[in-house]
């Protein structure tokens, strides 16, 4: 038997199918869904095949049981036994499939019913499958952590290492420029200084010379003017 899950699992039932017998009737699919609260379990399903004929022995018997204990809530409807040859209308079994789903959802919610002899005889074999949107494998943590979106690194910009060297030198020759200033504005005053008395000591050369000429001419002359 099929364990159909603990009291604090969710559980649900849903009858998605139908399918015809080899004996001639029609047989019912009943799926219980299990969803398990622990993480680290997986979902689950619980399959049955019942013919309409048991599922409506086992409503009339929890229904009967329900009305016995002055339970409140009203029992679901259920469609009432069709004739022979109205068992194979579509209408008929759609409604009948309906009903079912409700029915044993209805049953579910009260332990009560679900306790009940018949109810649990009702669900003795069942095949257990696994959910196929759920893997078999026992979770992992970072299989439920979202992973984010990776981020994108932008490349390095290269550093023009070149002009940085150029700027560097250029500022270098501007700073010793600045700083060797003073030292240029010295050197050419005495540069002029040094003119300037250059100048100041021809012009007095020229000037000896000039006056020196008269008096050397003077100086001829008398001699001259002697001799005589």
């Amino acid at each position: 038997m099929a364990s159909m899950g603990k009291d604090d699992d969710l559980r649900s039932f849903d009858v998605p199918e139908i399918a015809r017998h080899s004996g001639g009737y029609t047989i019912y699919k009943i799926v219980l869904l299990v969803t398990p609260k622990e993480i680290t379990e997986n979902s689950y399903q619980i399959i049955y095949w019942k013919r309409y004929t048991d599922i409506k022995k086992l409503y009339d018997t929890l229904n009967r049981y329900h009305q016995a204990i002055y339970r409140p809530g009203k029992f679901p409807n259920f469609p009432e036994k069709s004739g022979y040859m109205e068992r194979f209308n579509p209408a008929i079994i759609e409604e009948r499939r309906v009903a079912t789903r409700n029915f044993l959802n209805f049953a579910l919610q009260y332990l009560y019913l679900r306790t009940h002899d018949a109810y649990i005889n009702f669900f003795q074999k069942g095949e257990k499958v696994f959910s196929p949107d759920v893997n078999t494998d026992t979770l992992k943590p970072e299989s439920v952590i979202p992973q984010s979106s990776p981020i994108s690194i932008p490349e390095e910009v290269p550093i023009p290492v070149q002009s940085t060297i150029i700027d560097e030198k250029q500022n270098e020759l501007l700073l010793n420029v600045d700083e060797e200033q003073p030292n240029i504005d010295h050197t050419s005053t005495r540069i002029l200084d040094d003119l300037s008395d250059l100048k100041f000591d021809q012009n007095d050369e020229e000037q000896n010379a000039i006056q020196a000429e008269p008096l050397d001419l003077l100086s001829t002359s008398t001699k001259s003017h002697d001799s005589s």
